[in-house]
Parts: C-alpha cells; sequence; structure tokens
C-alpha cells in the first residue's frame, strides 16, 4: 500500500501544471557552399512534454528544398518552410531536444529570424 501511494504521489509531482505553456529554443546550424546550403534545427523544449512539433520559417532569398532527413520538410512558396515530425521522434520530453535537416539551393543563405515551433516563436 505505502509503494502504491508513493507512486501517486511521485506521478503527480512530476506532472506539468495543467494550461502550462511549450516554451522553445531553437539551434539553427547552416554549411553553404555556391549554389546551395544544407542545414540543421535543434529544438529543445524547456515546457511540459509534447506528442508532436510542427517548426516553420521563411526565407528573404528564394529557396528550392532538394531534401530532408529527420523531419518531413515541405515548402509552401520559394520562401515559406515548414516541417513536422516522423511517426517515431515527435515526442519531445521536457529539457529534451530534437535534431532535423535539409539540403536547399538558393543564390544566397541567411538564418531565418522567424522560427516557430508549434506556433510558438522560438
Amino acid at each position: 500500500m505505502a509503494v502504491v501511494l508513493a507512486c501517486v504521489l511521485a506521478g503527480s509531482v512530476l506532472s506539468a501544471p495543467a494550461g502550462a505553456t511549450p516554451v522553445f529554443s531553437c539551434d539553427y546550424r547552416v554549411r553553404s557552399w555556391p549554389t546551395g546550403f544544407s542545414a540543421e534545427l535543434s529544438i529543445t523544449n524547456h515546457g511540459p512534454a509534447i506528442s508532436s512539433w510542427q517548426a516553420g520559417w521563411t526565407f528573404r532569398t528564394a529557396t528550392e528544398l532538394a531534401g530532408s532527413w529527420q523531419a518531413k520538410v515541405s515548402q509552401r512558396t520559394p520562401y515559406d518552410m515548414s516541417a513536422v515530425n516522423m511517426t517515431w521522434n515527435g515526442f519531445i520530453g521536457s529539457g529534451q531536444m530534437r535534431t532535423f535537416g535539409w539540403t536547399a539551393f538558393a543564390v544566397s543563405t541567411e538564418v531565418p529570424d522567424d522560427i516557430t515551433v508549434n506556433g510558438i516563436p522560438c
């Protein structure tokens, strides 16, 4: 009986408060060459655990997506990109990180200044 009670109490202490807002930080790394680049975005969750994620960002220069890894990256326009988790890497616990990347063609590369994760600025 004492063991069950201890587990229930520990579970309630570790739970995130109801309505807690996720807080994310992002680390964007880019390697460029004359006609394009490869980039990686690492998302760290500083809030409660999430079961899935979607990232979005905008480039100032027209960019053409060539490929991606660790996420499903898509492009609505030559300037807007987004990524969603794969079925196996959607969960990000508090304090955990997920990294994904892509390659693209562009005449110049810059670090996007409007990266969001689940609609929250990073």
